[in-house]
């Protein structure tokens, strides 16, 4: 067997995402290009999502994946997939942004605070057209109904999530449909894709989709967890922002399960109401803690961890797996 080196001591994403940092910067900076249009306000919104994207995961699913099957992809393939994966992102996040009428992201004014609902609208649909003239560029027929399929689903999940928001009985069956589809299935999607350019075959193809399916759950459980765990400076949200907002996560939905009378009416207080002060969503913390449901709701992220684990293992070893499968231990773990 292959002796693969190890990568320890992961306390920050950028310590796995040097193995594809080449492949990220040329994909950022197609992203950038992308991003320009001789309308100034789209660009500047733009730039504005961009800035406001995050940690780059999706992409980076792409260029690992692609990595864990062949050591030397498609490079120019990897740049156009990986960005299109980008830009869909940035596309929900505007989107998202205007539906739950969000002001502020990672510290940042909105585009939708900015530039207003409907240049944000507008705007965020120029991404996707510019995300999927990118995968036309690339021609592969099984990217382009990967990604249009992802687009689909996830619109289904947003308005599943919409229908869902003010139900404090929700059923779990439907909570966990909602994070496959808002979640899972870009993950899940982003990581078949980079494996079909790292040509893979149609089983390693398939472990892979498995293990970018359960990274995606996991990845949403342990944020759904930070809603109320986490701290604001670093999560770039307030603590309790799902329960203000009416959103019936796992934490929330096992402690209205076990709760006494007392805690339920106290939950449901506090539950969509926009204006609920610190101090209460403080007692609604502490009253969860008294169930263990951030104990519990952390052992159903590490079940999904697990089961990523479990099928990464089909693939032969190499520094692309382990840095994916340290991925799996920094998405459980994470604090923002």
């Amino acid at each position: 067997m292959t002796n693969i080196p190890s990568i320890t001591n992961i306390t920050q994403i950028t310590a796995f995402l040097d193995l594809i940092r080449p492949d990220m910067e040329r994909i950022e900076s197609r992203i950038s290009e992308e991003i320009t249009s001789e309308v100034r306000q789209i660009s500047s919104l733009a730039g504005r999502a961009l800035k406001a994207g995050g940690k780059r995961i999706r992409p980076a699913m792409v260029a690992l994946s692609a990595k864990a099957v062949n050591d030397k992809p498609d490079v120019h393939r990897l740049e156009k997939v990986g960005a299109a994966a980008e830009l869909v992102h940035m596309a929900t996040l505007v989107h998202d942004d205007v539906v739950d009428n969000t002001t502020t992201r990672r510290g940042l004014a909105t585009a939708n605070a900015v530039f207003g609902n409907g240049v944000s609208v507008l705007s965020g649909d120029f991404l996707l057209a510019r995300a999927m003239c990118l995968l036309v560029q690339d021609n592969d027929i099984r990217i382009i109904r990967a990604m249009t399929e992802i687009t689909v689903e996830m619109s289904e999940g947003e308005v599943l999530e919409i229908l869902s928001t003010g139900d404090p009985y929700l059923p779990s069956e439907r909570y966990f449909e909602i994070l496959r589809k808002k979640t899972a299935v870009f993950v899940e999607g982003c990581c078949r894709c980079g494996a079909i350019v790292g040509g893979a075959d149609t089983m390693i193809e398939a472990a892979l989709a498995e293990f970018g399916h359960h990274l995606g759950m996991s990845f949403q459980i342990a944020d759904d967890m930070l809603d109320y765990t986490g701290d604001p400076g670093m999560t770039g949200k307030a603590i309790g922002s799902d329960l203000r907002d009416g959103r019936a996560t796992l934490p929330f939905l096992l402690a209205m399960h076990d709760a006494d009378s007392a805690d339920r009416r106290l939950f449901l207080q506090a539950f969509g109401v926009g204006s609920c002060d610190d101090n209460t969503i403080l007692k609604v913390v502490n009253a969860m803690r008294r169930y263990n449901v951030f104990d519990r709701t952390r052992s159903v992220a590490l079940m999904h961890r697990e089961q990523a684990e479990s099928a990464l293992m089909q693939l032969p070893p190499s520094l692309a797996r382990e840095a994916l499968m340290q991925l799996t231990d920094y998405v459980v773990h994470r604090d923002c």
